[in-house]
């Protein structure tokens, strides 16, 4: 038998069918993330906003014609997504979300994991990807971008001393580089990254000198991006990050070869 897509045509199992509480093989889970498929091309083709209730599961269980075990199963891989959330008790039910890049922050670090991955693998992405991403702010950056890079670099001149504050908000100044590419992947992509060097437990001691030379670096980008100089932009990222691994590289060797741990990633709110 050939797997075929949920359709509303389907005839929807009882309540008494098997396959409500026998274990079910690989047939089983395919056909729940294909219900899951359907259900992100619902919320997507409706323009369903963060918030928006779902149909009540009867109802979607007679639409893709499944049992309800397998709809509860695309539901819940969709909430582990952050795709939806499921609300308890009467009125409840599935409820569009929002997904948040730590569910992407999470997929990376436990597939990097399990590869026995290091630290210094995040920064050779980091040095592969930065300098093309500030190329393309300067020419992509909106001017809601380039003022909350210059609020980002005003805090940071306000706390050179506070470590936390201050790697907190160097790491936001390239966050928001990676946005103002105008390339969701790559906003994506090095968020994530950072949540999961957020997460590691990594201590990093900036001198104040390094923090000071940051700063001025982060003021010459900025203003490179403002002027639409993609060149410029490139080559100061490219030189910036050179000197910062070579600096974390001799102030902090065990960190590079720090394995990335999984369950390090905070899910919460």
């Amino acid at each position: 038998m050939t797997d075929s897509p949920p359709t509303a045509s389907s005839p929807a199992p009882s309540d008494s069918d098997d396959s409500l509480t026998k274990p079910r093989g690989r047939r089983g889970r395919k056909m729940a993330i294909r219900v899951a498929q359907g259900i992100v091309r619902e919320i997507a083709e409706n323009s369903m906003a963060p918030g928006a209730k779902l149909p009540p599961e009867h109802e979607m269980v007679e639409r893709y014609g499944v049992a309800r075990a397998t709809l509860r199963e695309a539901l819940r891989f969709l909430e582990l997504q952050g795709v939806l959330t499921i609300k308890p008790g009467p009125g409840g039910g599935p409820v569009v979300g929002e997904p948040h890049t730590r569910n992407l922050a999470s997929t990376l670090a436990l597939m990097l994991q399990f590869m026995d991955a290091p630290f210094r693998s995040l920064l050779e992405l980091r040095q592969d990807l930065s300098p093309g991403m500030a190329a393309r702010a300067a020419k992509n950056a909106t001017a809601d971008d380039l003022r909350l890079m210059r609020d980002c670099i005003s805090k940071l001149e306000k706390n050179v001393g506070d470590l936390p504050i201050y790697i907190y908000e160097t790491r936001k100044f390239h966050d928001l580089i990676a946005w103002a590419s105008g390339n969701p992947a790559i906003g994506l992509l090095v968020t994530s990254v950072h949540l999961v060097t957020n997460s590691s437990g990594i201590g990093l001691n900036y001198s104040e000198r390094e923090q000071q030379y940051q700063i001025n670096t982060y003021q010459r980008l900025y203003d490179a991006i403002k002027a639409r100089d993609a060149e410029t932009a490139q080559q100061i990222m490219d030189e910036f990050l050179g000197r910062s691994d070579a600096y974390l590289a001799k102030r902090h060797p065990e960190v590079l070869e720090r394995r990335i741990v999984w369950e390090n990633i905070d899910n919460g709110d």
